[in-house]
């Protein structure tokens, strides 16, 4: 864990994905701009039209912050989970500072940060305080792609229902997570894992493995309720195979993470885990299907700052 104080932010450029959250995003978007400012906050807002639009911006911010003449202090993105993946994977290894006002569905990133999820305010004067947290992120590598992630993998069941779930336009929210998962497990059936953990094989009937640098993922469900984002290590949980009625009974124990202490339930930590299955199973991480097994996941250390409450310790989710 590191903590710093570089002295308070005065000029940004702001990233905000304008289809985040169905396109409410940009109403909160434009209520923290004027909160930024208000601050005496020069703002420099961007967004991208595609995915790879995106993420040529994100690139373009962190190497201008990074720059001293640019007179730039941060980054800010203004959304959720996935907008701020493509500023992870820019920001990685860099000493530049990125803020977080959550505007998504899900914010995951912003609880392990301590960050408020329905308050402009706070999160506007966490930014503008300046104080840092140097944080670790993770690489997954599924074929010849490797990606950068911050919160939770998945593989299996619970990736699968992310997938039904970001394809539902009805409800709207997090309870379509809740209906994805009852259809999912409708039509699960075990399949055989390969767990490679820091060179220990682990091998089991599971419906999913979850691998967070994180505790929580899809809106606040804690899967790795110890993880840590500043502990330089990767949290695993294997849930094993088991009946249908058992495992609908599981999925609300995993919002309060007191589903690590039910029989079948393994937890583990690492710094490199390898995933193989008898056939090919999903694979998401931050909420984004990334392809399928097998996976290579691996901390990245101490790899970036990010603007958050100042505090003793590393805030939980």
């Amino acid at each position: 864990m590191s903590n710093s104080d570089r002295g308070p932010v005065s000029s940004v450029v702001a990233l905000v994905n304008p289809t985040s959250r169905n396109g409410a995003a940009m109403v909160t978007a434009r209520q923290a701009i004027a909160a930024l400012t208000a601050r005496g906050v020069t703002v420099d807002a961007r967004s991208g039209s595609s995915a790879a639009d995106a993420a040529l911006i994100a690139r373009e911010a962190v190497a201008r912050a990074g720059d001293p003449a640019s007179g730039l202090d941060a980054v800010v993105v203004i959304g959720g989970d996935g907008t701020i993946g493509p500023v992870l994977a820019a920001a990685r290894g860099t000493q530049v500072r990125v803020g977080l006002i959550p505007a998504g569905t899900g914010n995951d990133h912003a609880r392990a940060l301590g960050i408020p999820t329905t308050d402009i305010d706070g999160a506007t004067n966490i930014i503008v305080a300046g104080h840092t947290l140097r944080c670790d992120l993770a690489r997954l590598t599924v074929g010849d792609r490797t990606t950068t992630f911050g919160t939770v993998a998945a593989i299996g069941l619970d990736a699968a229902v992310t997938e039904r779930a970001v394809g539902m336009t009805r409800p709207r929210g997090q309870s379509r997570y809740a209906l994805a998962a009852v259809a999912e497990i409708a039509a699960l059936r075990p399949r055989r894992f390969r767990v490679t953990v820091d060179g220990i094989v682990h091998e089991m009937d599971l419906v999913m493995a979850s691998v967070g640098n994180t505790p929580s993922y899809g809106g606040g469900m804690r899967i790795c309720p110890y993880a840590r984002i500043d502990d330089g290590l990767l949290d695993v949980t294997l849930v094993e195979h088991t009946s249908r009625l058992r495992l609908l009974g599981l999925f609300p124990t995993i919002y309060r993470g007191t589903h690590v202490s039910r029989r079948g339930v393994h937890s583990l930590r690492a710094s490199t885990v390898t995933i193989e299955t008898a056939e090919p199973t999903p694979v998401s991480a931050d909420g984004e299907l990334l392809g399928v097994t097998p996976v290579t996941i691996e901390i990245d250390a101490s790899a970036m700052d990010f603007l958050s409450p100042r505090s003793t310790g590393s805030p939980q989710a």
